[in-house]
């Protein structure tokens, strides 16, 4: 028998045997999650009530306690990983009727009603400079006409516009002004994934469902995984928040905990950590809460520090 062609059939032997363990144990684990969920109160509350998900009592809960939504405040909320959209849902209620409420997610997501969205990368650079455009006084008055009745603006709208405001300072050799911290307010619930239901992902997503964090109940990588989150949305908070701004973000419970916290400290003057009583009680997921954002704060003395 020839070896390499024995080593190889080993090999794939061992790999098929992983996946097929893999495949029944999403197959089992998602079987449990839907078992809870059905016995859920705050699931079946949020289903009466017309909210996305129960996540949504997690951000009233934090609202309650710390006050980040003011109602007739002209306030602007980021929601950073907003999909299926509860978060939006608290932010546009506890905001109304002026507020103005942006969602970005990997994934595509209709949003709720009174609620704008993106579908991009929070890591890109891009993805920063619309956020930028979206909120700013330019964009608004330039697009108002074609605003949607529920939604907004659309991404292919923002599109169009970043790229006509470019070749505008190009050809006119200037640089309109564009607020580059225009936000009173960042939420993050980056982690878990939700069933897509309608769209495709842009192509600069590179196939998301594979990119995504899925929590695997194996400690230490949850955490590992929800860290990088944080800190990416704790780079946008950094890059786009007003001073005095405020910020919200899960976390996985870990040996890094501190390590996000003394970064957070550098760049909020009160720092929180909070479990709403809406988390499951066997959960690691804890929120960060940052307040009154700092002024000149130096992503990279954050971060290398």
């Amino acid at each position: 028998m020839n070896y390499s062609t024995s080593l190889f059939s080993t090999t794939s032997k061992l790999w098929l045997s992983k996946c097929i363990q893999s495949v029944r144990w999403n197959s089992s684990a998602k079987s449990r999650w839907l078992d809870r969920q059905r016995v859920d109160s705050f699931t079946r509350e949020a289903k009466i009530l017309g909210l996305r998900s129960r996540a949504a009592f997690k951000l009233q809960q934090i609202d309650d306690k710390v006050q980040l939504f003011r109602k007739n405040a002209n306030q602007k909320v980021l929601d950073l990983g907003y999909a299926p959209g509860a978060w939006s849902q608290v932010a546009f209620d506890r905001t109304g009727p002026n507020g103005v409420i942006l969602g970005v997610d990997i994934l595509p997501c209709l949003p709720p009603r009174g609620v704008n969205s993106i579908q991009a990368n929070i890591l890109a650079k891009k993805t920063h400079e619309l956020i930028r455009l979206f909120f700013s006084r330019h964009f608004q008055l330039y697009q108002e006409d074609q605003l949607h009745k529920d939604h907004g603006y659309f991404q292919h709208m923002l599109e169009e516009e970043l790229l006509l405001l470019k070749e505008n300072n190009a050809l006119n050799n200037s640089k309109t002004s564009v607020d580059s911290t225009p936000i009173d307010v960042i939420i993050s619930d980056m982690y878990e994934p939700w069933p897509q239901t309608d769209g495709f992902w842009n192509n600069f997503t590179n196939s998301a469902y594979d990119r995504m964090a899925n929590t695997s109940g194996i400690a230490v990588k949850d955490h590992s995984m929800s860290m990088d989150l944080c800190d990416a949305a704790l780079v946008a908070a950094i890059d786009l928040l007003k001073p005095g701004g405020s910020f919200v973000c899960k976390l996985y419970t870990g040996e890094e905990d501190k390590l996000l916290e003394n970064r957070l400290k550098r760049v909020f003057k009160d720092v929180q950590r909070f479990k709403p009583s809406a988390c499951r009680n066997e959960s690691k997921e804890i929120y960060f809460i940052g307040l009154k954002k700092k002024k000149g704060v130096n992503k990279f003395e954050v971060f290398l520090s």
